[in-house]
């Protein structure tokens, strides 16, 4: 892989993920939804925790896109943050530092509006981890030059892509669900390589308001 093929700000990396890693990830990712509906449906989480952000935190949320649940902050996920560095910096020929990891399970209906991403996101991995669907559902992205283009991605596979100038998003899903984790980072060396951990201190850690 050539150092200018991420110049055009994404590139596609067939099998990031090895299936079988990929496999377990989409089981953790279904089995963390169906935990938090079944807690949500015995206990009024509301009386346990002080805020939504900390229910959020530890359980995950689906008051995210309407009709996905999502989660950041998995020290699963952040685990895979830290062990997929190295190669991303190859990929993106830059020294990177890691912010946080974020998964989200798309549901029916549920739709990626069309955004840049802020600045803890400048250059992003997006990875899929499984789907039940009948169809591939694509992510698009706008180049440069202003070209729409839409990219098709298996269990394993990865698009590393500008979070900060180009414009992503993915049409309303007709499949049944659809699971993604999102790991970003940023250049140690541009604009925003002050910022550690997204602010937190440390990976899988609270923002503490002061």
């Amino acid at each position: 892989m050539s150092n200018n093929e991420f110049d055009k700000g994404w590139i596609k990396v067939n099998g990031f993920l090895n299936k079988d890693m990929a496999d377990y990830l989409y089981g953790y990712v279904l089995l963390s939804k169906r935990r938090l509906e079944v807690l949500e449906s015995e206990i009024d989480m509301s009386k346990i925790y002080q805020t939504p952000f900390d229910k959020e935190h530890l359980w995950g949320t689906f008051n995210d896109i309407k009709g996905c649940y999502a989660r950041g902050g998995d020290l699963v996920f952040e685990t895979l943050l830290l062990g997929k560095l190295k190669q991303l910096e190859k990929i993106t020929n830059s020294k990177l530092s890691p912010q946080y990891s974020f998964y989200r399970l798309y549901m029916n209906g549920s739709e990626l509006v069309r955004h840049k991403d802020r600045k803890s996101c400048e250059i992003s991995a997006t990875l899929c981890l499984g789907y039940d669907s009948h169809y591939n559902w694509p992510i698009w992205f706008e180049n440069s030059d202003g070209k729409e283009i839409s990219v098709e991605l298996q269990p394993g596979d990865g698009v590393i892509y500008k979070g900060c100038d180009l414009d992503h998003w993915r049409e309303p899903f007709k499949g049944n669900n659809h699971a993604q984790v999102f790991l970003h980072y940023t250049n140690l060396n541009g604009p925003y390589g002050h910022i550690k951990f997204d602010g937190k201190g440390a990976l899988g850690g609270w923002k503490v308001k002061k």
